[in-house]
């Protein structure tokens, strides 16, 4: 798979290339034993070419994520609550277009209600069931701004329950991938990226990565699916 997203950057392959392509396929494949789930800034602030951003990324990740996961993938919005749903592998470019075609843009940014309905009803779910018949969350989330509510609350309590469980470390991670470039919403996810575990005596469950609407290349692909859930990748990898 790795292969096929790198072919036309081919160049002649070294020792080194070769050991980097193969703890990538490696790192790949976790996303097999995740719960992929998409939550996406539906707000008015996402329109024009930000909403053609997002939507260009949805695209591009959905399709890497369905190559390894055969449960399939969840897509949520912010407002459209009601636009959500459940993926395959035939999910195709088309049908992205057709979504978010779909969705009517609202005011504010409720990322920390959203995060909570999601991360509440997932903790409820493995606290009830049992960590070993639960696959962990890898949750993106691909937002353009600063969010009107109070994410780092939810995060850090859903974080505080995860460790009061003893869950494993990577049992759930959230990448947030900001398009367009605004700078007060990109020192808000930092913030969160940053400080947030160590400010809160807390596991760090959060990575952040840009999207500028440059080619999704694959090492681009491969650090923003895997970046809240593999640290060895969010640490070495400069996108």
């Amino acid at each position: 798979m790795l292969a096929k997203l790198k072919q036309k950057f081919k160049s002649p392959a070294t020792d080194k290339d070769v050991a980097r392509d193969m703890e990538r396929e490696e790192a790949l494949t976790q996303l097999g034993r995740y719960d992929t789930q998409f939550l996406i800034d539906d707000s008015r602030s996402m329109g024009g070419s930000r909403w053609q951003e997002a939507r260009d990324a949805l695209a591009g990740l959905a399709k890497i994520a369905l190559k390894y996961d055969n449960d399939g993938i969840e897509i949520f919005f912010l407002n459209a609550v009601d636009s959500g749903r459940t993926v395959k592998a035939s999910f195709s470019d088309e049908d992205v277009r057709q979504l978010f075609a779909s969705v009517r843009q609202s005011p504010g940014t409720p990322t920390g209600r959203r995060l909570n309905d999601l991360l509440t009803a997932y903790i409820n779910k493995l606290e009830t069931a049992g960590a070993k018949s639960i696959k962990p969350l890898n949750l993106i989330v691909i937002t353009d701004g600063e969010p009107s509510d109070d994410p780092a609350s939810v995060i850090v309590e859903a974080a505080r329950r995860l460790d009061e469980g003893k869950y494993p470390l990577a049992q759930v991670g959230i990448q947030f991938i900001q398009v367009g470039d605004d700078s007060w919403a990109s020192k808000a996810l930092k913030d969160l990226d940053n400080h947030l575990g160590t400010m809160n005596s807390v596991r760090d469950i959060v990575d952040t990565r840009p999207y500028t609407g440059q080619p999704l290349t694959a090492e681009r692909l491969i650090t923003m699916l895997l970046g809240g859930i593999n640290r060895r990748v969010d640490k070495l990898e400069n996108v």
